[in-house]
């Protein structure tokens, strides 16, 4: 009984070895050949199992770039999550406070090939990506909104205005950029963070009262 334990436990703690190989030998071709030229074969010789291995532990090339994307995804909406139970005293240093946590994402979005494969819903490369695509803009449109309707209720904001149709258009800004920079090599991330930001100033001042 020990001893099929302790096989048990060995078992386990290999296939987790496994996995991890595979989770990163993808990063690494991902970042540095983009989603679409990296195949599962490629995938399999950095991280040196059987190609039926791969396809074992994950399924596809899209769930395994989810898998290695959803956990980043989701310590961003925790990070947004604690800044809404404190936000900044002005509504557009919380706004863009808010986004800045997202524009984090991968370093700053540094792995531009990588990035395109989720660029949005409609525009991915597999399904699995579009339900992690569609899950992360409906989360920064949710806590976009919490945080307008705070200002709004402390009359920081014009109560005139539907903060959940604010929200739209603030994180359409957002992913215009997004969109901008991840397809587009010539774009540099200073110059378009910079534009971006005083776009959203524009807006939110827009709606403040008086």
């Amino acid at each position: 009984m020990k001893k099929s334990a302790t096989v048990t436990g060995l078992r386990g703690r290999q296939k987790e070895k496994r996995r991890a190989a595979i989770i990163s030998a993808a990063r690494q071709l991902f970042e540095a050949l983009g989603y679409q030229n990296t195949s599962m074969e490629a995938i399999a010789e950095a991280a040196e199992v059987g190609v039926a291995t791969v396809y074992n532990y994950f399924g596809s090339k899209g769930k395994l770039l989810a898998d290695i994307l959803r956990p980043e995804f989701q310590a961003l909406y925790d990070q947004g999550d604690e800044l809404l139970s404190a936000p900044p005293a002005d509504p557009a240093d919380g706004v863009l406070e808010l986004i800045r946590i997202y524009r984090h994402f991968q370093d700053d979005w540094h792995s531009r090939r990588l990035l395109t494969a989720v660029i949005g819903p409609g525009l991915t490369a597999e399904p699995v990506l579009d339900e992690l695509t569609i899950k992360a803009e409906a989360e920064v449109k949710r806590q976009l909104a919490a945080l307008l309707e705070d200002y709004q209720q402390r009359n920081l904001l014009r109560a005139e205005i539907a903060m959940s149709d604010a929200a739209v258009i603030l994180f359409s800004v957002f992913n215009q950029h997004y969109i901008e920079y991840v397809t587009n090599d010539e774009v540099q991330f200073e110059d378009m963070s910079e534009c971006m930001d005083r776009q959203l100033r524009l807006f939110v001042a827009l709606m403040k009262p008086g």
